[in-house]
């Protein structure tokens, strides 16, 4: 494949430890043996034993055996809902629009041999069972290493039980050697070490927590406790040990589920000189300190937090516990969220210390209702930007919802809602955007607010017939206008942003055709927009006023006002969820007009920009590029990137895509001019169809498939003698009185090269016809100056259409061209030989 997916070599996300790992020698290698034969290998035990670090060790040093890497996922208790936001922090990975966020995890994790390492499976593993196995499924050369208390109970999974480490005196490198590792301070003897080791049955927490101790602990009562007990009464002795402050520090740091810094920790529990505390509970062993992002950071074990919050619930100290984390987290999303929005292009950190802390946020959430005040709907409200930003779009869309569930002000309420449509617009998503806005509108009237109900009918009123892809059945034309009616109403008449959302909605929906706005209507809100100096209006009505230069057929006005548009898009900031959608749409359009135009390297540069774009899901930017490199006779290519294609939309679920249909075409005009046979060619053909239903012989689907269907029959002989009536130059009306799609230009300066080639009496006057789609598309007049060659035998017309293809870098045009000219022909036959195309019929 030519430079499609990038190769990520890289195992992210391996925890580091400031203690040495002992023992396990027959283990690695028996787990690494596993990894050959099994695609999913699960480690199984109690807590304490060892699974962690021992799958660590694991992943470690097979890393090179994974040349497409993968990372260590550490689940954390309590959040089954974002097993697939815990991978993807992992992966570095993006939720895209289009393309969930399990899809884009599958997009990274197939791209050669990856290893995914799942720690901590006992806190949801039925959802995890599930996740594990599709990604399995979608990812032939995916590896899982998996630790928990149980197995998964997936089919295939070979399942090793973690034990103890032996307790046998002459093991060099067992429960003894990690005891007299950890207590190599103390001066413990050998059989003290080796009594303390029998008496804790080999299990490392209890023997790292016994190490730490000068005395040694009590027999357990009624003798060795069972494996699956004894990291807990390890524990509770060890607990027992502490003074005050460790105990109390220690029961209030149960409250984090992941890491937690010096900070953090004495905001939460308020202990005087915490990090020293810390320090105390680490040389303990209840605590494990790491190097987090510019700052350490201490993780509890597990057996340990399931004491601290048994011990602070039984003190009472719960619930003032958890307002206190509620605050600290409000404080830190806030803070955090202002780094993101405070500039331009933020500090690249802030995404890896929002991965970090993600679960923390969402856990002082869970439990946000319980306490009265603003900090949940404000701490709700910061988590749903910062999941935009991190692009987890389905997460922030469910945060703003709860944003304003939780928020008492009315004007708030109507706010948040309207955040949340921006992310299902992002999400391409107008189904679920629609009820939003129509939610938000009804909160601005309960509050009185009538620029924001306005604002809100209007922009839903504007998404149904701008983007009716979005939606599963598109709106009825009736229900739109009433809405825009409504925002007619209560719009403020003094507003200048109001007065330019309602003209945006004015303008789509003027002509009661969907995607086909009024040119006068556009032109009067892009003017609005600009005096309301609002970027995201302005992008908006950009495309409006392109849209109508496209249906008068101006398609190079179109693309001029297009590159306006990129100008803007480049100042568009990130993370305002108002912004995603105009980012999304200037990302389909400006590759779009650029084809309509006939510039094809720009419209090439522009497809790869799109796909390059992380706002961009796999589908859709695969897309952009395969009309115009179809165009440009880049064949190969434009196969690749249609199968990814159709390959991501299927993943993804089949949604509604009527705009990629064009695509569809391009990839059967690809296989029709290609070497590759008709089966293919009709495959193609019967998808675009497919994804076009409804088919409109009006729409843009049509209008390239009018073009493909006359370019392959003419290259195969297969055209018949008359061209398609869906462009017969005779009947149709000329370009000036005709409204146009996007790829009209193509279809009728191809129907005059059919009418030429096919020696119609009127071929003269087709041609004529045709001349205006050739001042506004370039591959359009190399096509017309070379049927005006094939009509009057003009040399000098088919070297102007050889100088037009060169300069847009249409190589199989050129070559077909080149056939025409008899002391050329050869040179022609090498070209089309090299892209694996057969000389043309005639």
């Amino acid at each position: 494949m030519t430079h499609v997916l990038e190769e990520s070599g890289m195992l992210s996300g391996l925890p580091r430890w400031e203690t040495g790992f002992f023992g396990r020698a027959a283990e690695r290698t028996a787990v690494r043996a596993a990894l050959e034969s099994s695609r999913l290998v699960s480690l199984t035990g109690p807590a304490g034993v060892g699974k962690t670090r021992l799958a660590a060790a694991v992943a470690s040093g097979a890393a090179e055996e994974f040349p497409a890497g993968g990372g260590f996922v550490e689940l954390s208790p309590g959040r089954e809902d974002v097993l697939a936001q815990a991978v993807a922090a992992a992966l570095g990975v993006r939720e895209r629009p289009g393309q969930p966020l399990e899809q884009a995890l599958q997009e990274r994790l197939v791209r050669g041999r990856c290893l995914l390492v799942v720690d901590g499976c006992e806190q949801a593993p039925g959802t995890i069972r599930d996740l594990i196995a599709r990604l399995l499924d979608g990812c032939p050369e995916l590896s899982v290493l998996t630790t928990g208390h149980r197995p998964l109970g997936t089919a295939g999974e070979h399942v090793r039980e973690v034990e103890p480490l032996p307790v046998a005196p002459e093991s060099a490198t067992g429960a003894v050697a990690l005891f007299l590792d950890r207590a190599r301070d103390r001066g413990h003897e050998r059989p003290h070490a080796e009594r303390v080791c029998s008496q804790w049955n080999g299990v490392p927490l209890a023997l790292e927590l016994a190490a730490t101790w000068d005395r040694a602990p009590a027999p357990p009562p009624n003798g060795h406790p069972p494996t699956g007990e004894t990291a807990r009464r390890a524990v509770e002795w060890s607990y027992g040990l502490l003074d005050t402050d460790e105990r109390r520090l220690l029961r209030h740091l149960g409250v984090f589920p992941r890491d937690f810094d010096a900070q953090a920790a004495h905001a939460v529990a308020g202990t005087a000189h915490t990090e020293a505390v810390l320090d105390r509970l680490t040389t303990r062993g209840l605590l494990h300190r790491r190097r987090g992002p510019g700052t350490a950071v201490w993780r509890m074990p597990g057996a340990v937090r399931a004491m601290a919050l048994e011990r602070l619930d039984a003190e009472g100290e719960t619930a003032r516990c958890r307002a206190r984390h509620l605050a600290w987290a409000t404080a830190t999303a806030q803070r955090l969220e202002r780094t993101v929005a405070g500039t331009e292009r933020p500090d690249p950190s802030w995404q890896p210390c929002f991965d970090r802390l993600a679960d923390d946020l969402r856990a002082a959430l869970d439990g946000a209702g319980e306490h009265p005040g603003s900090a949940p709907d404000r701490l709700a409200r910061a988590l749903a930007h910062l999941c935009y930003a991190r692009q987890f779009l389905a997460e922030a869309r469910a945060h703003f919802e709860t944003a304003a569930a939780l928020a008492g002000d009315p004007s708030r309420k109507a706010a948040d809602l309207r955040a949340a449509a921006d992310v299902a617009m992002a999400e391409h998503r107008g189904d679920l955007a629609h009820p939003l806005l129509r939610a938000s509108a009804a909160s601005a009237a309960v509050a009185g607010d009538g620029a924001a109900r306005a604002t809100a009918l209007s922009f839903a009123a504007c998404v149904g017939s701008r983007f009716p892809a979005t939606f599963p059945d598109p709106l009825p034309y009736a229900e739109l206008r009433e809405l825009l009616a409504e925002a007619r109403r209560v719009a403020p008449p003094d507003n200048r942003l109001v007065t330019a959302y309602v003209a945006a909605a004015e303008a789509w929906n003027a002509t009661e055709q969907k995607t086909t706005p009024d040119a006068r209507l556009a032109q009067r809100a892009l003017d609005t927009a600009r005096a309301a100096d609002d970027p995201v209006l302005i992008a908006g009505a950009v495309d409006a006023v392109c849209s109508g230069h496209g249906v008068a057929g101006r398609f190079r006005e179109a693309h001029s006002l297009s590159e306006e548009r990129l100008r803007l898009f480049d100042r568009l900031p990130r993370h305002d969820p108002r912004i995603g959608l105009e980012i999304i749409d200037t990302l389909h359009v400006v590759p779009l007009v650029a084809v309509a135009a006939g510039d094809l390297p720009r419209a090439v540069a522009a497809a790869r920009r799109a796909w390059e774009d992380p706002l961009s899901g796999l589908y859709m930017r695969a897309s952009k590029s395969v009309v115009p490199l179809a165009l440009s006779g880049r064949f190969d290519e434009t196969l690749e990137y249609a199968t990814l294609m159709w390959e991501g939309w299927e993943r993804a679920g089949r949604p509604a895509a009527r705009w990629m249909a064009p695509a569809a075409h391009a990839a059967a005009l690809a296989e029709g001019l290609h070497d590759n046979g008709d089966r293919e060619h009709r495959g193609w053909r019967e998808r675009a169809r497919a994804l076009a239903a409804p088919w409109d012989p009006h729409g843009i689907a049509a209008s390239f498939a009018a073009f493909a269907d006359i370019r392959v029959g003419l290259h195969t002989g297969r055209a018949g003698d008359t061209p398609t009536p869906a462009v017969d130059l005779a009947k149709t009306p000329p370009w000036s009185q005709t409204p146009h799609q996007f790829y009209d230009a193509y279809a009728w300066a191809v129907a005059a090269e059919a009418a030429v080639v096919a020696g119609l009496p009127d071929a003269r006057q087709r041609l004529a016809a045709a001349a205006p789609a050739g001042a506004e598309n370039t591959w359009a007049a190399a096509c017309l100056a070379r049927a005006a060659g094939r009509l009057d035998g003009d040399r000098d017309a088919l070297h102007a259409s050889l100088a037009g293809w060169e300069r847009i870098g249409a190589t199989f045009e050129r070559a077909c061209t080149l056939m025409l000219l008899p002391d050329r022909a050869a040179e022609g036959i090498t070209q089309l030989t090299s892209l694996g195309c057969r000389p043309p019929s005639r």
